[in-house]
């Protein structure tokens, strides 16, 4: 998408989470599995069956939203009435951090925070719910632009570690607005779990350029700097 900002990125150390350990959640069977609750300001509580690693995942992208703020805030925590058996299979796509981008022109360091939560019934893209954010909280360096973008997400297309999402934009302000997002506009959002920071990657644009079948999303994705992305495949 035509941008202010090149997307191409600083070499930054990462920042290492803290991953919180489940002690005494229900387990499903004898499979190690544990029920847990996704519960986002958004008004998302969705219930999960997961293993111990997934759950030590999805952790640490839902604290790096509170790191690196950008509108939206979740956590995870045992699940207090899980159904006999598990919670149904899910898809979903959640990321809490931050990437740096260089300034075309005067080479001016920007920092965007970014934060979203996706989820849908497994193998069901169109009836995915949740929200991405980012923000530019201290604007560009010497420049002075800022900014916030909201995408109330419809879709989402994930297969292995990769997510393609689609939305309708429901704020745009500052250098998103000079972006060409509109509220009421198309927004489409690609995302992989490669590991962590500065191999994570992630981008949003107003041009369906991705490869998801159904809900497109982007291709124009950069590494994170900072935070956690975690793409889950029900199967």
């Amino acid at each position: 998408m035509p941008s202010f900002f090149k997307r191409g990125v600083f070499a930054l150390a990462a920042t290492t989470l803290c991953v919180f350990a489940f002690g005494g959640s229900p387990a499903v069977s004898d499979t190690g599995l544990q029920n847990v609750a996704l519960s986002c300001s958004d008004g998302t509580n969705l219930g999960l069956t997961l293993d111990t690693t997934a759950v030590a995942n999805l952790t640490n992208a839902t604290t790096a939203m509170s790191l690196f703020p950008a509108g939206l805030s979740c956590g995870v925590s045992t699940q207090s009435n899980p159904p006999a058996g598990g919670n149904p299979p899910q898809d979903y796509a959640v990321g809490g951090g931050d990437q740096f981008f260089l300034q075309p022109i005067l080479e001016a360091p920007c920092k965007i925070n970014f934060g979203f939560s996706a989820h849908t019934p497994s193998n069901s893209p169109t009836l995915a719910k949740g929200t991405f954010g980012e923000s530019v909280p201290g604007g560009c360096v010497g420049l002075g632009f800022s900014g916030e973008l909201r995408v109330a997400v419809k879709c989402l297309d994930v297969e292995m570690n990769l997510a393609n999402m689609s939305g309708t934009v429901t704020k745009a302000t500052g250098q998103f607005a000079q972006d060409g997002f509109v509220a009421g506009g198309p927004a489409y959002i690609g995302a992989g779990d490669f590991g962590g920071p500065a191999t994570d990657l992630l981008g949003v644009s107003t041009v369906p350029d991705g490869a998801g079948p159904t809900c497109h999303g982007t291709a124009n994705q950069a590494a994170t700097s900072n935070g956690n992305i975690r793409v889950h495949d029900a199967g």
